[in-house]
């Protein structure tokens, strides 16, 4: 990893809504900026359901510094970053960060595929990129959802530098306001009828702490859900059924 000089003096990111034409200021970073750095061998795919206690993450650092914080304060929010590159991020956790003899930083005690992101657990590689996710020392740009799915062009300038670097084109896919799929799908066939009945939980992106006899937040404006039903190895899309519950049935006669 090649480390940011320590004497940055910060920067500010442009935007063009115009194919290059021209450029806005959009957002300024000052130092130190964010914690950022690249990743060794990937981490295996983990399904998330509990403490990754076998995965360990070394991660080299360009900028900025980790430290190892408790069980309770992680899953509390503390030491989430994102792994990955773009379209394959996946939100971690670790609750240990410790320094290593080479200047890298072993992750473990990990947290996998946080806010919908676990299916991208299995998409790692070498030299993947890792950011510390610290609300401090990271820039928010708004957009409108209409920019959803348009090309937009982003260029970052070193503060005290020209507008001659590269342009860098990015479309807002707008995945943050999609609901997150349902976990726990079960089911079982009537010994008569032949009938599956079919039953799932849903998840939230609106608190979803666990309370005793308390649903998660629905947080949207309807509830709605499609079924996909596939041959073995999902080789071919056979039926596509509709719910606006939790639950549906796969009638003998569908089947």
């Amino acid at each position: 990893a090649r480390p940011i000089a320590s004497g940055w003096p910060g920067a500010s990111l442009y935007r063009s809504d115009d194919g290059g034409q021209t450029l806005a200021g959009i957002l300024d970073v000052r130092p130190p900026g964010a914690t950022i750095g690249s990743c060794a061998a990937p981490l295996a795919a983990h399904p998330g359901l509990m403490i990754d206690s076998a995965g360990a993450l070394a991660v080299s650092l360009y900028s900025g510094t980790l430290e190892s914080v408790t069980q309770a304060a992680m899953f509390a929010g503390a030491n989430h970053f994102a792994y990955g590159r773009d379209g394959r991020w996946e939100i971690i956790a670790a609750q240990n960060c410790v320094l290593q003899g080479d200047g890298s930083w072993l992750l473990t005690n990990l947290l996998r595929g946080r806010f919908g992101t676990e299916p991208h657990g299995a998409t790692h590689v070498e030299g993947d990129s890792i950011v510390l996710l610290d609300s401090a020392d990271l820039g928010i740009v708004e957009v409108s959802s209409a920019s959803i799915g348009l090309s937009r062009y982003y260029m970052a300038v070193t503060d005290g530098a020209t507008l001659d670097g590269a342009l860098e084109e990015f479309a807002y896919r707008g995945v943050n306001l999609k609901p997150l799929s349902p976990v726990y799908l079960n089911g079982n066939r009537h010994p008569t009828t032949s009938d599956w009945s079919l039953e799932w939980l849903r998840r939230t992106r609106i608190g979803g702490d666990w309370r005793d006899k308390v649903d998660a937040e629905l947080g949207e404006a309807g509830e709605a859900y499609e079924i996909e039903i596939y041959t073995a190895g999902h080789a071919d899309l056979k039926r596509t059924l509709a719910a606006s519950t939790a639950a549906a049935t796969y009638t003998s006669a569908q089947q």
